[in-house]
C-alpha cells in the first residue's frame, strides 16, 4: 500500500515549528506578522523544491498544485493554515497543511498523475488575528466590504499586513472561486474524546454554529456599607445567578451544546459601591441551528428571570451568528473507506471549534477529520500529537484524496 515518506514529513513538521518558536515550546505566528510571513516563504520554498506548482490568490491563500493532464476545470483542495494564536501550539493548523502537502508530494514521487488537479492550500488568518477564517471566507465569497471596518486591527495596520502579503482589500473581495470540486481537512481534535476512547480518527460530521451576545444588567449604585442588603439592586448578583443557571440549563437540556461567559465587567467598579451595571460576553455553540435558536430563547429567558429576581433591567446585543456546517456524506465516506483500508479505528463526531471547512462547506462537498490531541490541550505551547498519530493522519489524507479521485474524478 502506498505510504507517505514518514522521515521527510516529520522533519518538515519539526522544521516548521522553529519559525516563530516561543520559549515555552510552542509557536507564535499571528496572521501576516513577521513570523507568519516567514512560514509562508518557507512553504513556498518547499513547494518549489518538490517540483509542484505554486499559486497565491487574492486573499493570500497559498497553494501547492499537482496538475492533472490535461489540467481539469475543477480541483480537489486539501489543507489548513500556518498562522497561530499568540504563543500557541505547533500542531494546530500546521499539521493539517503539511499532511496535504506530503500527500501531493508522495503522489508526485510515485508518478501519479491525478484525474483532477489537486491543491494543498494554506489559508490566511484562520485564527482571527485580523478577522476569523479570513482566507477561507474570501475564497467562498463571504467577505463583504463592511468586514474590513470590523477588523481587529487598525485600518493602517491592516493595509500594512495586506501589503506585506502582496494582497489588498480589493483583491480579497474578488477572491471567490467556483472551481472547487471538494475539500478535505485534517486537524488535531483539540479535545479528549479520541484519546479517552482510544480511537485513531474522528470523522467530523458537523461543525458547530456560534452565537455571541453582549448582555447587560442594570441596577442601582449604592454605598456598599450603608445600603441594607435586602434593598440593594445589585447588578452583579443578577449576573452571578444567570451564569450559574445558564450552565446548569445547557448541561441538562442541550448536550452536547456548550455555553460560556468569558468576560464580566462591573460598573462603577469600586470596592465600596454596589454595582449599577454589569456587562457579560455570552457565547454558545451547537451543531444544530434549531437547537441553537432554542438555546438562545432559553438563555435570554433566564436573563429576564434573573433581572426580575433582583429588581434589575436587562438588555442584549448580538453579533452576526456563525451557522453550523454539515459535512458532506460523499467526503466523509471517502475518509472512512481510507481509514478502514489503513486499519485505523474511527468514529463520527461533532467539532466544537470553528475551522476553514465550515467556509468551504458553503460552496462544495467538504469534510474534515481529527487526530488525537494529548490531554486535549490546544492553543497552548503544551499542545501535542504523537508522531504516530501525525503519520496516521498523513497516510489517511493521502488515501482519502485517492478515494475522492476515484469517486469524483
Amino acid at each position: 500500500m502506498l505510504k507517505i515518506n514518514e522521515k521527510r514529513f516529520l522533519a518538515d513538521l519539526r522544521e516548521l515549528s522553529l519559525i516563530g518558536a516561543t520559549a515555552e515550546g510552542g509557536v507564535s505566528r499571528p496572521a501576516l506578522t513577521v513570523h507568519d510571513l516567514e512560514a509562508r516563504q518557507w512553504y513556498r520554498g518547499k513547494i518549489a523544491r518538490a517540483g509542484l506548482g505554486y499559486a497565491l490568490d487574492g486573499a493570500g491563500n497559498q497553494s501547492a498544485i499537482l496538475w492533472s493532464d490535461p489540467p481539469s476545470d475543477k480541483r480537489i483542495l486539501a489543507g489548513s493554515h500556518l498562522d497561530s494564536v499568540p504563543n500557541g501550539g505547533r500542531y494546530d493548523g500546521a499539521l493539517g497543511l503539511l499532511v496535504a502537502f506530503e500527500a501531493l508530494r508522495t503522489m508526485k514521487d510515485h508518478g501519479i498523475r491525478p484525474k483532477v488537479t489537486l491543491e494543498a492550500l494554506n489559508f490566511t488568518d484562520e485564527e482571527g488575528a485580523i478577522m476569523g477564517l479570513m482566507g477561507s471566507r474570501a475564497l467562498a465569497g463571504q467577505i463583504k466590504p463592511a468586514d474590513f471596518d470590523r477588523a481587529k486591527i487598525s485600518p493602517g495596520e491592516l493595509t500594512k499586513r495586506l501589503d506585506a502579503a502582496g494582497i489588498s482589500r480589493e483583491s480579497m473581495l474578488a477572491a471567490r472561486r467556483d472551481d472547487v470540486l471538494a475539500w478535505i481537512e485534517l486537524h488535531i481534535e483539540q479535545g479528549t474524546r479520541l484519546e479517552d476512547e482510544n480511537i485513531d480518527i474522528g470523522v467530523v460530521d458537523a461543525i458547530v454554529g456560534i452565537r455571541s451576545l453582549k448582555l447587560t444588567l442594570y441596577g442601582e449604585a449604592a454605598h456598599a456599607g450603608t445600603k441594607p442588603m435586602r434593598q440593594r439592586r445589585d447588578a452583579l448578583w443578577g449576573a452571578a445567578s444567570f451564569v450559574s443557571r445558564a450552565r446548569r440549563h445547557v448541561m441538562d437540556n442541550y448536550s452536547p451544546g456548550v455555553c460560556n461567559v468569558g468576560i464580566i465587567s462591573a460598573k462603577p467598579g469600586a470596592f465600596n459601591i454596589v454595582p449599577a451595571q454589569v456587562d457579560l460576553a455570552l457565547e454558545f455553540r451547537h451543531g444544530s441551528w434549531e437547537e441553537m435558536a432554542a438555546m438562545g430563547g432559553d438563555l435570554l429567558g433566564l436573563l429576564e428571570e434573573c433581572a426580575r429576581k433582583f429588581d434589575l433591567r436587562a438588555s442584549f446585543e448580538e453579533t452576526p451568528a456563525v451557522h453550523p456546517a454539515r459535512m458532506s456524506e460523499t467526503v466523509m465516506s471517502a475518509i472512512e473507506r481510507a481509514a478502514a483500508a489503513l486499519g485505523l479505528s474511527h468514529q463520527r463526531m461533532l467539532s466544537f471549534a470553528g475551522h476553514d471547512s465550515q467556509s468551504l462547506a458553503q460552496i462544495c462537498p467538504a469534510a474534515m477529520f481529527f487526530v488525537p490531541s494529548a490531554r486535549g490541550i490546544s492553543h497552548n505551547p503544551m499542545e501535542f500529537t504523537s508522531a504516530a498519530d501525525c503519520v496516521n493522519g498523513a497516510n489517511l489524507m493521502l488515501h482519502t484524496l485517492l478515494e475522492l479521485l476515484d469517486t469524483l474524478g
